[in-house]
């Protein structure tokens, strides 16, 4: 059984790390039962549990973050995430990601916080290359390169359910447009690999209620190599900073798909 006192000591241990390249003073808490509660359980529980590494947990959170909306909680999440370890492309990546799932204000909000932390420190604004994709030249070979794509990290079941949605039937031209882009572009790029994308994929529709959307994206994520626990601590971590409701009803929807599939 973890102790208090462990929990603090992970905590102190992972906050100081984290929080080396604030820069500003920690302000005074209003409220210091509610600073302690946020920090044992945040930085000394739910950051250090099994089954995440803390990349991957900083893609949950900055999805959340980028769906809260908040310039605080999308700074912070940044410096993090360049703090653990990744990349000025790789944070941008998730933005590019998240615009077919989040929408374009909170993702060109969430880019100009980003670039703002990212330009703090020479370190990061040295890594700072952008990505040099081959852009294709039309619709059909976007649509034929996101068709693979699918077929490949998510399998041929996927891919069908993909190209016979509604919108693919009462939106044909939009939807073979974002299809195409989303797919047969962003998916090509070397930003992100394809389970970093399905971190971001989950905790985006989690953190937006898409719950039917949601429980098809977790047979897809099963299929791109995540397993049950990385998928529930994806929502696990999000939820954090959503608010925990969000995380049990992504479980209901989960643990259909995992009794569907036995696994």
């Amino acid at each position: 059984m973890t102790t208090v006192q462990e929990i603090q000591e992970r905590s102190a241990k992972l906050r100081q790390f984290f929080d080396q390249h604030l820069p500003y003073a920690r302000p005074t808490p209003v409220l210091a039962d509610f600073v302690r509660v946020q920090h044992e359980l945040m930085w000394g529980g739910v950051w250090l549990v099994d089954g995440l590494d803390l990349k991957m947990r900083s893609f949950a959170t900055i999805t959340a973050q980028c769906v809260n909306g908040y310039d605080f909680g999308v700074e912070h999440q940044v410096r993090t995430g360049l703090t653990v370890g990744m990349t000025a492309q790789q944070i941008k990546g998730i933005f590019i990601q998240l615009l077919f799932y989040a929408g374009v204000p909170a993702t060109v909000f969430g880019l100009r916080i980003a670039q703002e932390v990212i330009n703090e420190r020479e370190e990061w604004k040295d890594g700072d290359v952008p990505v040099d994709p081959e852009w294709l030249d039309s619709i059909e070979e976007m649509l034929a390169q996101g068709k693979a794509i699918r077929v490949q990290n998510w399998g041929e079941i996927a891919d069908a359910e993909i190209e016979n949605t509604l919108a693919r039937q009462f939106v044909p031209e939009s939807a073979e447009l974002v299809d195409g882009y989303h797919f047969g572009e962003v998916w090509r790029r070397a930003d992100l690999n394809a389970q970093e994308r399905m971190v971001c994929i989950l905790a985006a529709l989690m953190c937006r209620g898409h719950m039917k959307q949601l429980k098809r994206h977790v047979g897809y994520a099963l299929d791109a190599g995540l397993d049950e626990k990385q998928i529930c601590e994806v929502f696990a971590q999000a939820g954090w900073y959503r608010g925990w409701p969000y995380v049990e009803d992504a479980l209901v929807q989960a643990n259909e798909v995992f009794e569907s599939r036995g696994t």
